[in-house]
């Protein structure tokens, strides 16, 4: 009971003290081009970046009984033509998105002739310019089994790609109670553990 005591409040203060940290040093979201982002990554966790495409053939996902679930994990570059080495890649639960995915997902791979009628009549909805806000996954928020299994299935990720959370943003009121409450419990440990020993 103890350790799990302990467990608790290291989660509670990491999980608060990185909230607050982003929270305060990400004011307000850093925005650039994707483009731009490309060729100088930014400096800041929470970002805007506009102009990029992402291609939903490339999504990666996880799926129970054939279902995509959870996010969808899709590369995320430049509009611009040609293929690109990828530094971005966008957690979603964009419906639309989803909604694609789950529509290839119960495609017969083995028809073929089903595969390209889908293809051709959905290309606007496969490949789309897209603009994306969120929070870059860091400390407690990134899944490095995610990442290395993201790794293996593109091989156009660059060595220090982030997966960025669409949607989130810093939440300096729910990770300051967090931050609280594991001082709190730090607090009650090293207490209890005096009264002890006295």
């Amino acid at each position: 009971m103890k350790k799990l005591g302990c467990l608790l409040t290291l989660a509670l203060l990491w999980g608060g003290g990185q909230g607050v940290y982003e929270a305060l040093r990400n004011r307000s979201p850093q925005e650039m081009t994707c483009e731009q982002a490309e060729k100088t990554p930014p400096s800041g966790s929470w970002l805007h970046l506009t102009g990029c495409r992402v291609n939903v053939m490339e999504a990666a996902y996880k799926t129970r009984f054939g279902v995509p679930i959870d996010d969808i994990f899709i590369p995320l570059t430049s509009a611009g033509p040609g293929k690109k080495p990828v530094r971005f890649v966008l957690a979603t639960k964009d419906p639309e998105i989803i909604a694609v995915v789950k529509e290839m997902a119960a495609l017969d791979e083995k028809d073929k002739g089903a595969l390209f009628t889908f293809l051709a009549k959905n290309a606007k909805r496969l490949v789309r310019d897209k603009d994306v806000k969120g929070m870059v996954q860091s400390g407690i928020d990134k899944n490095d089994k995610v990442q290395r299994r993201l790794r293996d299935v593109n091989k156009d990720l660059v060595a220090d790609f982030v997966v960025i959370d669409e949607g989130r943003e810093p939440g300096f009121l729910w990770s300051a109670f967090l931050l609280t409450g594991g001082v709190v419990l730090a607090f009650l440990f090293v207490a209890g553990s005096q009264s002890k020993t006295a």
